[in-house]
């Protein structure tokens, strides 16, 4: 199964190690995300790969920079 882009481009501004929390309000598990753009060299982990996030979604840059995003 190919997963689907499920939301319009989020754009953020990040800090390298400063979760990222995600309000998405799918209400299902996140398939996972695609990085459309960025301004600096940054990696997204998740921060808690057992958490539940058909509401939230929290990432952890390990850069600082601008990005673009979607949900899949």
């Amino acid at each position: 199964m190919i997963p689907a882009i499920v939301t319009d481009p989020l754009e953020f501004s990040v800090t390298a190690g400063t979760p990222l929390t995600i309000a998405h309000g799918l209400g299902r598990q996140i398939t996972g995300w695609l990085v459309l753009w960025q301004d600096a060299a940054c990696v997204f982990t998740v921060q808690d790969p057992t958490a539940d996030s058909r509401q939230v979604l929290v990432l952890v840059p390990s850069g600082t920079a601008n990005v673009r995003l979607v949900l899949l």
